[in-house]
């Protein structure tokens, strides 16, 4: 890896932590260049634009968020059993900064914000990609459309704890216990 290369990442790395710890609020590029520690002029050295420098950032977030989900799970689960085990993880304060994060760039991203935009449908078809693989089912058919309900379910119950709507979440998983007797 050229040392170009080795400085982007090493820059990429310290601007996720920086979202990570602050959010998209907190990401202008003279905040972004203080926090990987240079000027915005040296940032704008190694990337394109702004644009650039926060999507490769969210989606190292990402790839950090799907290793400590894939940490924490042996093998595939079916779709009852996989959705509690995720809602339970959303409580893990390792795991409450990138749900911060991820509401708040899809709220950016339903607005004007394209880049934004374009950064959370990258993370998006990660995380559904992720889902799909880690979903156990009887029938390959099903995998899609459980996968899509199942990361459905999940987004909704991001929301709901963001609103501080603990009994909702466990009517929620109470009904997908229901469903599967």
């Amino acid at each position: 890896m050229k040392k170009t290369e080795i400085k982007r990442q090493l820059v990429i790395e310290k601007i996720a932590d920086h979202l990570l710890a602050n959010g998209m609020k907190e990401a202008s590029l003279r905040r972004l260049a203080a926090a990987a520690g240079m000027s915005d002029r040296m940032l704008l050295h190694y990337f394109v634009n702004k644009d650039e420098l926060l999507t490769a950032a969210l989606i190292l977030i990402t790839e950090r968020l799907i290793v400590m989900l894939e940490g924490a799970r042996l093998e595939q689960l079916p779709y009852p059993i996989l959705l509690p085990h995720l809602a339970g993880m959303m409580k893990n304060p390792q795991i409450r900064p990138f749900l911060r994060l991820w509401l708040e760039l899809v709220s950016l991203s339903s607005g004007a914000e394209a880049a934004c935009h374009a950064a959370a449908q990258q993370i998006r078809d990660i995380f559904f990609d992720w889902m799909t693989a880690v979903l156990k089912v009887e029938r390959e058919e099903e995998r899609k459309p459980l996968a899509a309900l199942a990361f459905a379910t999940i987004e909704g119950l991001v929301l709901l704890d963001a609103l501080d709507s603990g009994s909702l979440i466990e009517s929620a998983l109470e009904g997908v216990k229901m469903q599967n007797r």
